[in-house]
């Protein structure tokens, strides 16, 4: 049987919360950025396809960013663990 305190949920919520804002911020960067240097390859004669490299690379950081802060798999979730501990309860 567990049970969360107040305080603990609160942190788990703000934690939770940072991890998304910070990917949101992170996306909008990259976004610009990559959006800049396609930009700077078009009107340097599109020789060599060189934005590809970092647009794939950041992207891969940006994708496992994105699964820590919104947890797109949930079949493991703590939150859904907890939520059928609470209906078990009942």
């Amino acid at each position: 049987y567990i049970e969360l305190s107040t305080g603990s949920t609160e942190k788990h919520l703000k934690k939770k919360a940072q991890k998304r804002v910070d990917f949101k911020h992170h996306f909008l960067i990259y976004v610009l950025v990559i959006a800049f240097l396609w930009v700077i390859w078009a009107l340097t004669g599109r020789g060599h396809l060189w934005p590809i490299w970092p647009t794939g690379g950041w992207g891969i950081a940006i994708l496992f960013q994105y699964i820590g802060a919104f947890n797109p798999f949930q079949i493991y979730s703590v939150e859904k663990e907890i939520e059928k501990l609470k209906k078990n309860k009942r």
